[in-house]
């Protein structure tokens, strides 16, 4: 079990579609080869944390719109995608991640995808810094997804 588990059951449910990605993925596996194994499975697709130092925030940004295509997308934000410079306030603080310019970049960077729904969790306030930093970054975090949703409002 793993905080990503309800994914595997969400796609075990039919609930979701094999038009998933991961994006942003640093931190170590529980099951390393039972955990890729699964995603596989479930056709889900990963980008990792490092991928943006090859092929760049276009390269991620290219590799996410190939990947909705046109499916009804849910973007759901955990803001330990940042590395703990720029948001300390998490639960599973891991180094190696985005920068917040690189993130809201690459949301940016998604206008025009079907986007129908979006969150950002894992902000744990109480472990924030005097500056807010996370808290800022949360803020930017939401306002680009609702600039997304507004860009492109949600059809019945």
């Amino acid at each position: 079990m793993s905080i990503g588990t309800f994914l595997h059951l969400a796609h075990e449910e039919g609930l979701i579609s094999n038009t998933s990605i991961h994006a942003g993925i640093r931190a170590p596996l529980v099951k390393p080869k039972g955990d890729l194994r699964n995603d596989l499975r479930c056709g889900f697709e990963i980008v990792k944390a490092r991928d943006i130092d090859r092929i760049g925030v276009d390269g991620i940004i290219k590799t996410l719109k190939d990947r909705v295509k046109d499916s009804k997308v849910y973007v759901s934000v955990d803001i330990d995608v940042l590395d703990p410079a720029f948001a300390p306030a998490t639960g599973t603080a891991e180094v190696g991640g985005w920068t917040t310019r690189e993130l809201l970049s690459i949301l940016d960077g998604l206008h025009g995808v079907n986007l129908i729904g979006a969150d950002v969790v894992e902000v744990a306030p109480i472990y924030d810094n005097r500056g807010e930093t996370t808290l800022l970054a949360a803020a930017e975090v939401a306002h680009s997804l609702l600039t997304l949703l507004v860009q492109r409002p949600v059809k019945s």
